[in-house]
């Protein structure tokens, strides 16, 4: 044990790699497998090594006791965030990029590469794709400087300043932003538990002549829905009835095992999906793929050009790396486990409070708001506890409707730390509101 923790100290083993399996090393040691089974039991209780049904065991990077940037154990806990917990990604992104340096690639890497991106990244990323159940050619894939870019460079190229845009009710705070940016008229469309209602959609379009629709079928956020597939076949009806198109964020198809078949699968000609690699990963990668309609292909490229040139080769090159590599998929696994433990806690605490979630859990939920609360007053007396949440300008409905906030479980550093603010938004709803916060 001692021998196995000096070498990976030492960089002899290194992080990721592959041990031999515990019958092999008991025969190459000379000891009983029973002896190796213990120590490769013992050593992945002190996080030297993780096993992997059907893939083997691998040496553990070393990871910090708390997330590197923040503060100190009395700073706020924010919720307010919506970013993934830390499962040691700047480990593996740090591995990647030393490589990519002791490999002398950095400098073909620093040049004027194509808008598009370098075709082997988008190989790789079209591999990731179909990880999630999407089809695509490299040659339809577009590389962009995060998903935020993505949605922009689609909205500008199918909508036009001044344009009605359609979203869920409850909107991604990207794209209130956008609209403040760019003059873009949100209109927000009903849903229910399934996600948009195909009545209430059909309805806006005939109503607002809008020609885009922007949603997230797959853990919505704000709100955390997951559209069933009969809601997805019905919502590409109806975009294909008003010969309009879709932009489809699907940030979070990869916290399932078997993802929902996106909406834009069965609109290519109609759509632009949009993936990115923020919340897998690490959202400073800003790395992020988009299929555009082919009619627009053109278009894309001379839009990625007026809008930052290329997104940045030597984050992409990360990307495809860890793609190939095999850790894009083992950091997703441990993602997935964080959003587990995380929800559990978030709906035991707060379990009169919370909706019950039928998908597998993400890195947020939605907090409805109880009746006689303002979310400015939840907001203030959170602050005063500690706590900080979304103001409510950055989250908002589009149309009025029940208020609720978004409560971001990924930010805290620790699961005691998102417990304790649980439990603290727990004390604040079953208190009287206070008049000197209203």
């Amino acid at each position: 044990m001692e021998s196995l923790e000096e070498d990976i100290a030492s960089g002899q083993i290194k992080p990721g790699m592959r041990l031999l399996p515990q019958r092999e090393m008991a025969q190459r040691l000379g000891l009983s497998i029973g002896t190796i089974s213990k120590a490769y039991s013992e050593a992945e209780q002190r996080g030297l090594i993780s096993g992997e049904v059907g893939r083997g065991t691998f040496v553990q990077r070393r990871k910090p006791e708390q997330r590197k940037g923040y503060g100190p154990s009395d700073a706020p806990i924010n919720l307010a965030l919506n970013v993934p917990p830390y499962t040691g990604e700047d480990e593996v992104i740090a591995s990647a990029l030393a490589e990519i340096a002791a490999q002398g690639e950095m400098a073909n890497l620093l040049g004027y590469l194509p808008h598009q991106g370098i075709r082997r990244h988008r190989e790789a990323m079209v591999i990731w794709l179909a990880s999630l159940g999407v089809t695509a050619d490299p040659d339809e894939l577009f590389i962009t400087h995060g998903g935020q870019h993505a949605i922009s460079v689609a909205l500008n190229l199918a909508s036009a300043p001044g344009d009605i845009v359609l979203t869920e009710r409850f909107t991604y705070s990207g794209m209130i932003a956008l609209s403040a940016q760019n003059s873009y008229r949100l209109h927000g469309v009903a849903a229910n538990a399934d996600g948009l209602t195909p009545e209430a959609l059909d309805r806006a379009f005939g109503e607002t002549g809008a020609k885009v629709l922007f949603c997230m079928p797959t853990l919505q956020t704000p709100t955390g829905v997951t559209m069933p597939e009969e809601r997805r076949d019905a919502i590409a009806e109806i975009v294909r009835k008003h010969n309009a198109y879709l932009i489809e964020d699907d940030a979070y198809a990869f916290l399932f095992e078997n993802p929902p078949r996106p909406i834009s699968e069965r609109i290519p000609e109609r759509s632009f999906y949009v993936v990115s690699f923020a919340k897998c990963l690490a959202p400073g990668l800003r790395i992020a793929a988009m299929i555009a309609p082919a009619s627009f292909r053109d278009r894309c490229n001379n839009a990625i050009r007026a809008t930052g040139w290329m997104a940045t080769p030597v984050m992409a090159e990360v990307v495809a790396r860890l793609i190939h590599n095999g850790d894009l998929v083992r950091q997703v696994r441990r993602k997935r486990e964080k959003a587990a433990v995380r929800n559990e806690i978030a709906s035991r605490v707060l379990s009169s409070w919370l909706p019950p979630i039928s998908s597998p859990p993400g890195f947020h939920r939605w907090l409805p708001l109880p009746a006689g609360r303002t979310l400015n007053a939840l907001v203030t007396q959170a602050a005063h506890a500690g706590i900080t949440l979304a103001p409510p300008g950055a989250l908002q409905q589009v149309d009025r409707g029940t208020l609720g906030i978004r409560l971001c479980l990924g930010h805290p550093s620790a699961e005691a730390d998102l417990e304790k603010a649980m439990v603290e938004i727990k004390r604040i709803l079953e208190m009287t509101e206070a008049i000197s916060f209203v």
